[in-house]
Formats: C-alpha cells, sequence, structure tokens
C-alpha cells in the first residue's frame, strides 16, 4: 500500500512514499557470520535478560543506533490509548556520538494519519516510508525543528514496526536512516520486525514485573505503620529502604504505646522475598502487636510468635528484637530472636548491647530470655535489619562495626556529647552507610530517651481495710501539684476502688508452712496436710487480707495523660462484672472502665498491676 504524506503544521511533512510490508520470518535464517546474526545474537542477550522497561528501551536504543540506523523512536501504548514518548536516539552529526533528545513538551505524540508510524499501530504491519527531502528556504536554520525530530521527518528513510506483545500493540519502534551514508531495503524492515518483536515481549515481561512489584510494594507499606505515636519521654524514628533490583522484602519494624506510659518497639526480618514475604510479614506484625497490647514481656511475645511461625506450616525463619521501654524508669526489657545485636548510643559513644541472640522464630524447642537494661538520660536505643550491616566478603560483626563508626560521626559531629544528634539523623546515617547487598531491604530504628526525668509518684501502703482512704488522701496533694485539680475527684474515686480490691482479694495467700528440704524424712506430713489445710479454710479463703502484705501505688503524669497502677502479691486478673440490681458489690471495675479512657492488667515478677489512664 502507497500514499501521499501532506504537510500539517510544524510536523515539517512534505511528501513520503510508504509501503506496508507483510510480516515475514527471514531475517532469522541470515548467515551466522552477517550483521543481521550479529544484532539478533545481540537483541537476545540485552533484552532477553531484562525485567526493567528503562533498561529494555534503553537496550532498543542501543542496538540500531548507530549500528543500524542514524536514529531510533520508541512511543508506548497507555491504557487509555495515548501514545507518549519513551525513548528518542540519534545520531549527532557533528559529534559522531549518540545522543538523546526529548520528546515533546508532555511527551505525547499524535501523528498524521498518513505517517508511517500511524499506519503501523493502525495495521498492525510494518512499514518502510522514504520521505522527500527538501532545502531549507533562505534565512531557514539549516538543521531540522524539534517537532521534525519527534516524528522523524529529517530521515531520508525510516521502518515503523507495531511492538508487539501477548495483550495486543504496546507501541511502535520507528528507526530512520539519513539515506547519504545509509539506505534501509526490505530486508532491514524483517530485521526491524524481529528486534521489534524481541522488545515487544521483553517490554511485556518487564511491565508485568514492574506490576507485580508494585504490587508487593503497595502491599508491604500497607502492613508497616504509616505513622508513629507520639509517646511521653522518647523520640522514635523510622527509616527504610527497598532493595534496588529484587522484589520487596520481609522487613518489619513498629512501634506501639503500652499501658502506662511504656513503649513498646520490635524490627524483624521474615526469610525470602515479594509479597508472600510481606503478607507473613502483616501476619506477624498483627499478632505481635495483639500480644503486646496484653502486655506480656518481651521473651513472652516472641515465644507466642515462633508458635505462630511453625503453625504456618511453611519452612519460614524469622528474625526479630522485641524492646518494652518504660520512660518513667528508664527500664529497657529486651528479647532477640536470632536477629543482628541492638546498640546503644549516646555520650559514651556507640556499641552493641549485650544481648545473646538466642533463635530464630520457627525454630521451635527454644525458651526465649528477657535482658533488662538501664538507659542513659539522652541514649538512643538503635534497631536494624541485617540488610544494612550484612556483606558477602565480610562479617556481620565488622558491618556492626562500620555501622557504630557511621553513628558516632554522628554523634562526635552535631553537639556535645551527641545530645542533638536526633533519630532522624542516625537512621540516615545508618542507611547512608549500609553495606549489605545493594538488593537487599534495609529497615532501622532510632528511639531516643529523654534528658529530663518525667513525673513519677510513689505509694506503698499495707493491705489494710484504711488504705483505700489513706490512698485518696496521699494522692490529692500530687494531682495539685502538677496541675490536675479537675481530674482529682474522678482519680480518687478509680484508686479507691482498685484498692479496695487489691486489699480485699488480692493481697496474697497466707504464708505456706516452710520445712528443711535436708529433714524431709523428718515431716510429719499429717501435719503439713493439716497446717494447708488451715490457711485455705481462713476466713476470706486464701486470699483473705493480710497486714503482712503491701499495695504499692505508682502514678505517671505525661503530657496529655495520667497513669495510675495499683501493684499487689496475686497473679489473677481482674474482670468486670455485669452487677444485677440486688448484687452488693461487683461494680468497681465497671466504674473504672466507665471513667478512665483505658484500663487494664499485666503480670509483675510478684504478683500483678492494675491500671487506670486517663
Amino acid at each position: 500500500m502507497a500514499g501521499q504524506l501532506t504537510g500539517r503544521q510544524d510536523s515539517s511533512l512534505v511528501g513520503a512514499t510508504g509501503t506496508v510490508v507483510p510480516g515475514r520470518r527471514r531475517a532469522e535464517h541470515a548467515e551466522p557470520g552477517s550483521a543481521r546474526a550479529t544484532l539478533l545474537s545481540r537483541a537476545g542477550r540485552l533484552l532477553g535478560t531484562s525485567l526493567d522497561t528503562g533498561r529494555t528501551l534503553a537496550a532498543i536504543a542501543e542496538l540500531v543506533v548507530p549500528s543500524f540506523a542514524d536514529q531510533c523512536v520508541v512511543d508506548l501504548l497507555e491504557d487509555t490509548g495515548v501514545l507518549r514518548r519513551a525513548v528518542t536516539v540519534r545520531m549527532d552529526p557533528e559529534r559522531s556520538r549518540r545522543a538523546s533528545l526529548p520528546g515533546p513538551a508532555d511527551r505525547r505524540v499524535v501523528y498524521p494519519p498518513e505517517h508511517p508510524c500511524a499506519i503501523a499501530l493502525r495495521t498492525g504491519s510494518p512499514v518502510l516510508a522514504e520521505f522527500d527531502q527538501v532545502e531549507p528556504a533562505a534565512g531557514e536554520p539549516a538543521g531540522p525543528s524539534r517537532a521534525a525530530h519527534s516524528l522523524m521527518t529529517d530521515a531520508a528513510m525510516v521502518i515503523a514496526v507495531p511492538l508487539l506483545g501477548p495483550r495486543g500493540i504496546k507501541g511502535v519502534l520507528a528507526v530512520g536512516a539519513d539515506g547519504l551514508n545509509r539506505k534501509f531495503s526490505s530486508a532491514d524492515v524483517e530485521l526491524v520486525e524481529e528486534v521489534a518483536a524481541r522488545a515487544g515481549f521483553a517490554l511485556e515481561n518487564a511491565s508485568l514485573y514492574e506490576s507485580m512489584r508494585s504490587l508487593a510494594l503497595a502491599l508491604q507499606h500497607s502492613l508497616l505503620p504509616a505513622h508513629l505515636p507520639t509517646i511521653d519521654g522518647v523520640e522514635v524514628q523510622v527509616g527504610y529502604s527497598a532493595g534496588d533490583e529484587s522484589d520487596v522484602g520481609g522487613d518489619l519494624y513498629d512501634v506501639m504505646e503500652l499501658s502506662a506510659g511504656r513503649v513498646g518497639i520490635v524490627i524483624g526480618d521474615v526469610q525470602g522475598r515479594g509479597a508472600h514475604a510481606a503478607a507473613v510479614m502483616g501476619q506477624l506484625r498483627a499478632a505481635l502487636r495483639a500480644y503486646a497490647v496484653l502486655d506480656e514481656e518481651p521473651a513472652e511475645v516472641l515465644r507466642h510468635l515462633d508458635n505462630l511461625v511453625q503453625g504456618l506450616n511453611e519452612a519460614l525463619l524469622v528474625t526479630c528484637v522485641y524492646a518494652v521501654f518504660d520512660p518513667f524508669t528508664r527500664e529497657c526489657v529486651l528479647a532477640n530472636a536470632g536477629h543482628p545485636p541492638p546498640l546503644l548510643a549516646g555520650a559514651h559513644g556507640c556499641h552493641p548491647m549485650e544481648v545473646p541472640p538466642d533463635v530464630p522464630l520457627g525454630v521451635g524447642g527454644v525458651t526465649f530470655t528477657d535482658h533488662v537494661f538501664k538507659v542513659a538520660p539522652g541514649d538512643t536505643i538503635f534497631l536494624y535489619t541485617d540488610g544494612v550491616v550484612e556483606q558477602r566478603d565480610r562479617s556481620v560483626d565488622e558491618g556492626v562495626r562500620d555501622l557504630c563508626a557511621a553513628l558516632e560521626e554522628v554523634l562526635d559531629g552535631i553537639g556535645a556529647g551527641g545530645t542533638d544528634a536526633t533519630p532522624a539523623a542516625l537512621c540516615r546515617a545508618a542507611l547512608r552507610s549500609a553495606t549489605g547487598p545493594a538488593d537487599d531491604d534495609r529497615a532501622v530504628l532510632a528511639m531516643r530517651t529523654s534528658v529530663g526525668p518525667l513525673p513519677l509518684w510513689r505509694l506503698s501502703l499495707p493491705a489494710t481495710p484504711s488504705s483505700p482512704s489513706a490512698a485518696r488522701a496521699a494522692i490529692r496533694p500530687v494531682l495539685e501539684r502538677w496541675g490536675l485539680q479537675a481530674q482529682v475527684e474522678t482519680v480518687e474515686l478509680l484508686l479507691s476502688e482498685l484498692v479496695t480490691n487489691a486489699v480485699r482479694h488480692a493481697a496474697g495467700p497466707a504464708p505456706a508452712p516452710r520445712f528443711d528440704p535436708e529433714k524431709v524424712d523428718e515431716l510429719d506430713l499429717d501435719s503439713l496436710e493439716l497446717a494447708l489445710l488451715d490457711n485455705a479454710l481462713e476466713p476470706g479463703g486464701a486470699t483473705a487480707a493480710r497486714a503482712d502484705r503491701e499495695v504499692e501505688i505508682v502514678a505517671r503524669r505525661g503530657s496529655g495523660s495520667l497513669w495510675v497502677e495499683v501493684y499487689d502479691q496475686d497473679v489473677r486478673m481482674p474482670r468486670v462484672r455485669n452487677a444485677t440490681a440486688n448484687d452488693e458489690g461487683g461494680r468497681g471495675l465497671f466504674l473504672v472502665d466507665q471513667l478512665s479512657r483505658r484500663w487494664g492488667a499485666r503480670d509483675t515478677l510478684s504478683g500483678k498491676a492494675v491500671w487506670f489512664q486517663i
């Protein structure tokens, strides 16, 4: 099919003869030593291994310019049908080298109906066109305009071939020759058609890969915290960097507000890549938050997660560090499941915390261990994933030392003793200094403690009937000193209910009879059984109030909340009762539930703590 092209607008189209060439596949039978065979061989190497659209497009231009053509353009069709310029490469005659030129301002390309590219897109067949070259008029610049470059009408000959994929036409590939040093023939059309066929499948593969990777990234980001909570006494910052070339990984991090102003921080890494690893990471993060808000100790939380990972019925290993920090007492309780050691950075420098890693989650049969630390004012607890410190040619210990050196540079350079080294600055420095493989995800978390103390008040009372009134009288001046006069009556009421419960129900059993293990043969078992029975039948049962037991009260004032805790020696957890109209009791915790913002209970080494927040 042949036709005339007429000039329109500023496209510099003045005339061309175009021929639609039926699709043929003879180029692949060219002699092995020919230039065509070499070009197709290079096309297989460059296009067959690319999963990136940008690299695939660059490979197309590298294939044809300058070895086969003087210029090349690639236009891709969007889902809306709009054609947009992706590649414009041409020989620079003055420098005898390739030059990449920008397309139109909005990168949108509109071809005249009889342009060879428009015909190729419309018919799905390759087109060979020869343009009439016109000498510039007097006073006009000798070089072609940018519009001429974008439509290739400054070329003497043009081959336009549709880019075909499994789902239809993806765009058009066009190459041009200047007509002086190079001309095209029908055999060249077959060659460009072969290159376009391989390029089309490469672009389809790259598009599918990028779609899957974008989905995995979106899944991962949706499963990670979008915003970090603001917690009194600490400043927390996280940093994340996805791998350069691979699928997303299963790196996880989180910051959780716990009871009584405490904070839980976690960082971990799920073995594997892609959407599957991100999905497993989301399951673990959701489970960890559920265990954490129950105020379980870190080692117990890791034990639950270990059981969960084993129950997934997959050969997965997960490394994880979980820590609970109390900004009021500066105590940090931390457990490690096979993860690189956390760092402690401050005026003393930066060094790994002495926490044995135990084993990763998913191994089973392991008891995790809690480790307790006191964190100095202004110090920063720094957590990171293995992508920050691992490298194939060096050990993890060397990577940890390099990371410490990078953090110490920030600590030494920003302020005296590093007190102005913000968590954000430490996270940036850690990601910049990462020695791990470029295709591995990297996640970091920095939590800096406050320099000054937070308001904290303690009181110990005997477990006697007079303790509730004594607690009310003692906390009133404290609240007034803290500027909380409006909350005094509510706090007194709720505190009185919790102390009353501790005195009546949870002061602990009477001490059990003691005996010497070395004299067990002399023990009168009948007397022991009688003593235990007397203890159980004591008025009020085994939980009768006893003067040798104590109730401890702790009040903590934050910037927007007040927490009050009542400690006792009983491990049984309280629960809200639905008291009927005729019941004399059972309404204490109901009042606490209704008048406080939150309340709860958690285990302690000697019993439990019941708390409320207003």
